[in-house]
């Protein structure tokens, strides 16, 4: 649920004298409907990437870690940004601007078939997340979320994990309720630090339940 992509950042790593800019928490590097001048690639941090539906709700695509690749989509479709993205932890990237980027990709084969792999990875992990939240209760896909964000020490707010389940801070509060009185997270915090078989061994209890 936080993607990453090391071969495209050893790529990067290796192009001499390409440029680097840093964010804080809470620093927006795209705004929606704004128009990308760069792609960029992240060498260190995590970002979000958001729709804001007009009702001013925010639902969240996806968390972006170490050499993941923000403003291509924009680049390809020549359209404005379809989402906002911002720095959940600070965040360092790399980025090029969009004639550099169309040189890269009509020039060199690596990096042509390291951004084709990169589009259709991501078309398969959205495919498989929306047919999860469609055949799993929410409770289901919270435990595998707090699990997950618990091992790679990384707090979200109760707002962002709202936003990433298409629910409200209420429905989230009230299935974070049934599921303490389930016992599967602890009564005081979101901390649910599980190996995958532990994991796994859990979600079996909710079943059964």
């Amino acid at each position: 649920m936080i993607r990453t992509n090391q071969d495209l950042l050893q790529f990067i790593e290796q192009l001499p004298g390409i440029q680097q800019q840093r964010l804080q928490p809470g620093q927006k590097l795209l705004l929606q409907d704004g128009k990308a001048l760069y792609v960029y690639i992240i060498k260190r941090g995590i970002a979000k990437c958001y729709i804001t539906e007009e009702n001013g709700k925010d639902y969240i695509l996806e968390f972006f870690g170490e050499g993941e690749v923000i403003g291509e989509l924009e680049l390809f479709r020549n359209a404005p940004n379809l989402s906002t993205v911002e720095a959940v932890t600070e965040l360092v990237l790399y980025k090029t601007d969009s004639s550099a980027f169309w040189q890269l990709l009509e020039t060199n084969a690596q990096f042509n078939r390291i951004m084709l792999k990169e589009l259709a990875t991501r078309v398969s992990q959205l495919a498989v997340r929306v047919s999860y939240q469609q055949l799993y209760p929410i409770e289901y896909t919270l435990l595998k979320l707090l699990s997950l964000f618990s091992y790679q020490e990384l707090a979200l707010s109760k707002q962002d994990l709202a936003d990433y389940l298409a629910i409200s801070v209420r429905s989230l509060n009230r299935t974070l309720k049934q599921l303490r009185e389930k016992n599967f997270i602890p009564a005081d915090g979101l901390d649910l630090h599980l190996t995958q078989a532990e994991l796994d061994k859990l979600l079996k209890r909710f079943d059964d339940h």
